[in-house]
């Protein structure tokens, strides 16, 4: 019976030998995955730091950036509770542009930052900008006109280019050296009647026809429209992609210098001014279009964006 019980307990012991082996093994492989949750949980106690103007201008492009925590995850931007992309500016950094169009209405707008679990909310304050009201005369055919379907489809594609690498290097340059002529988000009277909704798009120049049209950065070639090809409104234009949604425009051109998918340097002449499209005259209208929104041209010339 002594024989039985000890041969038991010697059983037993060789058990709890080997459990206590197993739990040891299980404890040292376990280990690194629990610093590497404790880790993670570190990064998303921090708060989100953004970098970003409380006070814009009608016209205006905010800019946006996330500092950018960890190896993994990217931040997700809602403007006015629409998304707006993230690019990756630098190494530590995340950027998002966002377009405040001359149809925006001045007052108080919400900025809301998700990244890495946690949220920041900013309150942006957009200040009203007076623009001016012009008188414009068009003979009756030159007002009738429409864009065509064509010309609709393949202009709204190439504002939506959203390629991530930044082309541009720093200040736009004037696309013209001519007198500007109308400004970007006047109202205009056409024909004595005024449309409630529309404001002027860009930059006008009053320059002369065959003058040069010089690229105001580097950039890529996304769209020659011509007026054979049944660019009615436009006329012969260009649109250049800058990189991480910045789409400039160039229309009612006489002639055009480059070909789509040309790589273009900052001042490399693109085109000549002429008066095709709905024109009154020769001149050059410049467009500056973030994520398919128009903005303030000048303010791409004034500040270096980075």
């Amino acid at each position: 019976m002594n024989k039985l019980v000890k041969s038991t307990l010697n059983i037993s012991n060789i058990k709890v030998l080997i459990s206590l082996i197993f739990l040891t093994f299980l404890s040292f492989h376990l280990n690194p995955l629990k610093a590497e949750s404790t880790k993670e949980g570190d990064l998303r106690s921090q708060a989100i730091e953004v970098v970003t103007s409380d006070l814009v201008n009608v016209g205006d492009t905010l800019s946006v950036k996330i500092k950018k925590t960890g190896e993994k995850g990217q931040p997700k931007i809602y403007f006015n509770k629409t998304k707006v992309p993230a690019f990756m500016l630098s190494e530590g950094w995340f950027r998002s542009l966002i377009p405040i169009s001359a149809d925006y209405k001045p007052g108080k707008y919400e900025l809301e930052v998700f990244y890495l679990g946690k949220v920041r909310k900013i309150e942006l304050a957009i200040k009203e900008t007076k623009y001016p009201l012009q008188e414009l005369t068009l003979t009756k055919e030159v007002a009738a006109l429409k864009a065509s379907k064509k010309e609709r489809e393949l202009v709204g594609k190439a504002l939506a280019t959203e390629s991530s690498n930044k082309l541009w290097t720093g200040k736009f340059i004037l696309p013209s050296t001519a007198r500007q002529s109308t400004g970007y988000g006047v109202k205009r009277r056409v024909n004595g009647v005024i449309t409630p909704d529309y404001f002027h798009k860009g930059l006008d120049f009053a320059a002369q026809a065959g003058s040069n049209i010089r690229s105001p950065e580097n950039g890529k070639v996304v769209l020659v429209g011509l007026t054979s090809k049944g660019f009615v409104v436009n006329g012969n234009c260009v649109f250049i992609d800058h990189g991480h949604g910045v789409i400039t425009g160039y229309l009612h051109l006489s002639s055009v210098e480059v070909k789509e998918g040309d790589l273009v340097k900052k001042g490399q002449i693109i085109g000549k001014v002429g008066s095709t499209g709905i024109a009154s005259g020769p001149h050059l209208h410049w467009g500056v279009y973030v994520l398919g929104k128009t903005v303030d041209p000048l303010g791409w010339t004034k500040t270096a964006i980075e």
